[in-house]
Formats: structure tokens, C-alpha cells, sequence
């Protein structure tokens, strides 16, 4: 790691450049609205007693998918689908366990306009150089609070981002609770958020792509949220959200329909047969779009749903090496498919690819949960809908045209 030097010269750059930087993820902040995503929350919890600390396990509690947008400095949730998206506490919606809300965007805003930052330096992060400041946000500002059994009340928060010197763009952001109050029986609350750029339409878009909440109660009860958003897509161009509602109305964000066929879903349990229409290799990006076809008609009770050749779209998720390095970790995204009524969401579950040399499916992905009083575990999360994960041996690696996956269909999200 490489530490500001001090000098008058090194600070006015550190902080010329943090100027950049919060004004560039300002106007990406400004775009949000324009976008709503699929928010998918894998939840584990280790109850306290249940284990002892050297056989500490979180085990899978559930998994929620809720839509969320982010408008007025606010996040509004509904069920998948919603067009009017009228709840802005998430735990509403769901009966016990942890939830939370901030990380698609409000928490970030509330760093940028508020919070005090350090310079620290470059650091490699992930093969990608990265600049790195340390921020806090005091207590009395009153921008995060916790509600917990047996207490609530504000905290502090303090942590680190990691952005692309070049590009200004955010690529990670780690918090943790401080300056909590005796009155709250929290021991220790993380937070982290990963950061891509997706295609969306004719907009190269920054959206936070996946997030991570780890909380541990002062009974010992430690939950651990995983947030991943997905089939994120924009509204008609001469549309708004509104927050206008009438006096005895709550306040709602109200989404256009984006086509013709908005509202409606491929019917579940059919399988479907994509080919890849364009190549992916290791020099690809993550967000970069990918395309596919359909390879046979779709059927249900003989009467057609897919033709034959229509075309599934999507991106590029997750591309990094394997930690032995011999191998690459490949996420592929599909978003939508195209039907005579117009494109529909793509929500499907990845089954199996063709005999591929090379290529095979990586049904799980691990993650390494660590905290300050509970040490590490790692876990394996649930597949998300729309997205084929796989393992691609070698030093280099081309998916060529032609390559075909199987899925099932899903249906309404739930």
C-alpha cells in the first residue's frame, strides 16, 4: 500500500482527484432513477447456542426477491413486477431476519454528501489498479440507523472505497458500524458493495451489482444477507416517477412500462435452448452485452411461446481467475427474450451446456463471510435466476459462437 506523502504538492492532487471522483459518481447517481432491478437477498443465520464457537455454521434462512428503484435520495421496494413500488423499509415485507436497505444507492449518497475522507493510496485489487480513501460519517448526522430486537438507534459509519484513477469510476465499498450507543445490543455491523457497469439499452450504466450485510447481535445471533441485483432495465424516455400521491395515499414510486409485452412472463417449466450469436473470451469486461438465439421453438400445450431464432440478451456478470489460476470464473447474465408480443424478462434456472472441451458448469458460488468476533466461514449462495455460472480452464480462453446452454423457465419471479 502507498501512503499520501503529506507534502502540499501530493495532498492537492489526493484531494483534486477525490473532487473528480465525487463529482463523477454524483452525476452517475443522478442516472439511477432512470432504472429499476431485481433485487435478490440470499439470507443465512447462526442462532446463538446452537453450535459452539469452533463448530460456528450460518445456515440458509430464505431467500427474497423484491424490486427496487432508487428516487429522492430514496430506495422504494414492491414484489417483482410492481409497478408501483410504494415501500421504502424492505423488512415490512418480509416476517423475521435481517434486512436492510441503502446498498443500491443510498448509502452511497449519503458518503458522498456528508462523510470526511483520507487518501491511502493505490492498491491492486483484483488485477485492477484502484485508488483508495478511507471515510467516516459521524454519528450525529443521523444517516444510519439500526433497529434491532431489544433496541434501535443511530450509529456512525466508517470504511473504505476503491475507485479506477482513470476512469473515476467506484469499484468496491466496505463499512462497518461505529460510535454504536450502549442502548443498541449490537456487536459489530458490516456492510460492502461491489460495483460494474452494465449495458442497458443505448446507456453504459454504473450499478452497484452486488452487496453484503454481516451483523452480529449482542446475544450472539449473527445474520449475514447477500444482495444481488439483476435484470435491471430502464423506463420510457418521457416518463417520471411520481411522488405526488394524494393526501390519504402513501408515497410510491410509479414505473412505466418499459414495452409491449411488460407485465407478462414466459410460462414456467418450459426449457429453453439458447446459442451464444456472439464469442467471449478473456479479454471481454464485466458488463460487456452478449446476445444469443433461441434454438427450437418453445411449446406449451402445442400452442407456440418462443419461436425458433428469437433473441435472448443479456451481459457479462462475473469474469475473473480462479484462485488456483489455472482457470477463469465466468457469470453469464440474461435479461430479456424476444417474443412476437416484444421482449419479455428472461427469468430461467441454468440447467447444462453441450459436451464443451474446457468448459463446465460452476453451479455455486463461495463467498468468505469474516467478521471481527466471528472469525471467517465461507458459504455456497443459490443460483440467481437468468444467470449460468462456469469454470473455463486455461491460461486464456475463447467461448465461441454456437456454444449452447439449456434453461428452465420460471415464470412470475415470486
Amino acid at each position: 500500500m502507498l501512503a499520501s506523502v503529506g507534502t502540499p504538492q501530493s495532498v492537492s492532487a489526493d484531494l483534486l482527484l477525490l473532487s473528480r471522483i465525487k463529482l463523477h459518481m454524483r452525476e452517475e447517481l443522478s442516472h439511477i432513477p432512470n432504472y429499476t432491478c431485481l433485487e435478490t437477498i440470499s439470507r443465512f443465520r447462526n442462532a446463538p447456542g446452537s453450535r459452539s464457537p469452533t463448530q460456528r455454521q450460518l445456515t440458509p434462512l430464505d431467500t427474497v426477491r423484491l424490486e427496487i428503484v432508487y428516487s429522492n435520495h430514496r430506495e422504494w421496494y414492491g414484489a417483482p413486477g410492481d409497478r408501483n413500488l410504494s415501500v421504502d423499509d424492505p423488512g415490512t415485507l418480509i416476517g423475521t431476519g435481517m434486512m436492510g436497505n441503502g446498498a443500491f444507492a443510498a448509502t452511497l449518497n449519503n458518503i458522498l454528501e456528508a462523510a470526511s475522507f483520507t487518501y491511502r493510496g493505490e492498491e491492486n485489487l483484483g488485477g485492477r489498479m484502484a485508488v483508495k480513501y478511507d471515510f467516516r460519517l459521524r454519528r450525529l448526522l443521523n444517516a444510519f440507523r439500526i433497529s434491532i430486537p431489544g433496541g434501535e438507534g443511530t450509529v456512525g459509519e466508517e470504511g473504505s472505497f476503491w475507485a479506477d484513477p482513470q476512469s473515476l469510476d467506484l469499484i468496491r465499498l466496505k463499512s462497518r458500524a461505529d460510535e454504536i450507543p450502549p442502548s443498541l445490543p449490537l456487536a459489530e455491523a458490516n456492510e460492502s458493495v461491489n460495483y460494474a457497469r452494465m449495458r442497458i439499452g443505448d446507456d453504459n450504466v454504473l450499478l452497484a451489482q452486488q452487496a453484503e450485510l454481516h451483523m452480529l447481535h449482542a446475544t450472539g445471533m449473527e445474520s449475514y444477507n447477500r444482495l444481488d441485483f439483476t435484470h435491471c432495465h430502464a423506463y420510457s424516455a418521457h416518463s417520471d416517477l411520481r411522488f405526488d400521491p394524494k393526501p390519504e395515499e402513501p408515497a410510491q414510486a410509479s414505473i412505466p412500462n418499459t414495452a409491449d409485452g411488460a407485465g407478462q412472463n414466459v410460462p414456467a417449466l418450459l426449457l429453453v435452448a439458447v446459442e451464444l450469436t456472439t464469442s467471449i473470451s478473456d479479454q471481454d469486461s464485466v458488463g460487456t452485452l452478449i446476445e444469443g438465439k433461441v434454438s427450437s421453438d418453445v411449446l406449451r400445450k402445442g400452442k407456440l411461446i418462443v419461436p425458433r431464432g428469437s433473441a435472448v440478451r443479456g451481459r457479462i456478470r462475473r469474469l475473473e481467475r480462479d484462485e488456483g489460476g489455472g482457470a477463469f470464473i465466468l457469470a453469464l447474465e440474461f435479461t430479456e427474450v424476444d417474443v412476437p408480443a416484444g421482449p419479455l424478462p428472461f427469468y430461467a434456472d441454468f440447467l447444462r451446456i453441450d459436451k464443451s472441451t474446457g468448459i463446465q458448469p460452476s453451479p455455486f458460488e463461495r463467498v468468505l463471510v469474516s467478521g471481527i468476533k466471528t472469525g471467517e466461514e465461507t458459504i455456497a449462495l443459490p443460483e440467481l435466476p437468468g444467470v449460468a455460472s462456469l469454470l473455463v480452464s486455461g491460461a486464456s480462453f475463447t467461448v465461441p459462437t454456437g456454444f449452447r446452454m439449456v434453461w428452465r423457465t420460471r415464470g412470475r419471479i415470486q
